[in-house]
Order: C-alpha cells, then structure tokens, then sequence
C-alpha cells in the first residue's frame, strides 16, 4: 500500500500531545519525552503502519513509545524514576488556605508511591487513570492479554494503597480503621487524581 503523507500528518497532529503527555508521565522529562515521540513517530512511519487498521494505529504508536521508554531507561539505569509527579486536583474538604499545601502533598506522596511501583505495574496504571485508555488499547499497546492489563492494574492499586497507608492513617489505629472510608473520601472529594 503505498503511503499516504497527508494521512500521516493528520495522524501526527491528532496524537502528538497525547503521546508527549504519556512519555513525560513515564520519563519524567518533557523534554526526554519529545525527543523518544519524534523517534516513535519516525518509527511508525517507517514500519508498515498503512496496512494496519485504525483502531490499531494510536496503540501501536504508544507500544513503539513505551519500548524506546523502557530501552532508554535501561540504559541509563533510572528504573526508579519512570513516572512524574501526578497532579492532584484540589481538594474541597481542606480550608482554603491549607488546600495548596495539602494538595502538594498528596501530589508527593503519590509519585513517590508510584516511582516505587515495578514497570510492569505503573505503565497500564498511567495508560488506565491518566490517558484513560480502555484495557483492550492498553493490551494492544503494552503487547499482553486483557486479563494481564486488569490483573496488572489491580495489583498496582493495592500496592500503592500499601505504599500510601503508613503516611495516610498516621501509624495510629484509629487511621488504620479509617483508611478504607478515607481512601473512598478522597477520591470523591477530587483530592487525588489516581484511584487507589
């Protein structure tokens, strides 16, 4: 099938922003994440995206940035810092005044929780919660089985509920009885942006 230029434009200008935005989630780096999009799209180009089917095209983009990601990182061995500071949406139950610390915060435990996550658990997270994919384009993208994407998910909640429980409930009982109730709080009061 012989290639289509304005096709691919359209394409790029359609994805660009959204594919920048997950690579800076997953470099921690606008700029990093920039310069691997313009590889995955000059990858892209040169595979055989024409005979691929829609559906398939941005998933496909998104596996091609997700494996220069992780290739990158492995070179330069910073496993533990694949993920950005999440921003949190302000909280309504904080007083005014306290709501921009409290906010920041929660911002920090957060990524901290989610830099301590394995790969394989934070990638369908940030695909899931924060480009609100579907677990069939997360499949497709991170090449594994719908099972796999949810099962995945599911474990990298609980594990950042581990993470975020000593600092949440403060080492007290009375904490630890409430964290369940106040988890659930905080994400219908739009305090956190990632369910956990």
């Amino acid at each position: 099938m012989e290639r289509d230029d304005d096709a691919f434009t359209t394409f790029v200008e359609k994805h660009k922003d959204s594919l920048v935005n997950y690579l800076t989630h997953v470099l921690r780096s606008r700029e990093r994440a920039e310069e691997v999009a313009q590889d995955a799209f000059v990858r892209f180009y040169r595979s055989a995206w024409t005979s691929r089917p829609d559906e398939q095209l941005a998933p496909y983009l998104f596996r091609i940035g997700t494996n220069l990601s992780v290739s990158l990182m492995r070179r330069e061995k910073v496993w533990q810092r694949l993920l950005p500071s999440l921003i949190a949406r302000e909280p309504r139950s904080a007083p005014a005044a306290d709501r921009p610390i409290l906010t920041q915060e929660i911002q920090k435990q957060v990524a901290a929780a989610l830099d301590r996550l394995p790969v394989k658990f934070r990638a369908p997270l940030v695909l899931f919660e924060i480009e609100e994919w579907s677990y069939e384009q997360i499949a497709q993208t991170l090449d594994c089985a719908i099972g796999t994407v949810k099962s995945r998910i599911s474990r990298a909640r609980a594990l950042m509920r581990r993470e975020l429980e000593p600092w949440w409930i403060g080492g007290n009982d009375e904490g630890r009885r409430r964290w369940s109730c106040a988890a659930a709080t905080a994400a219908a009061d739009d305090i956190a942006s990632l369910r956990v």
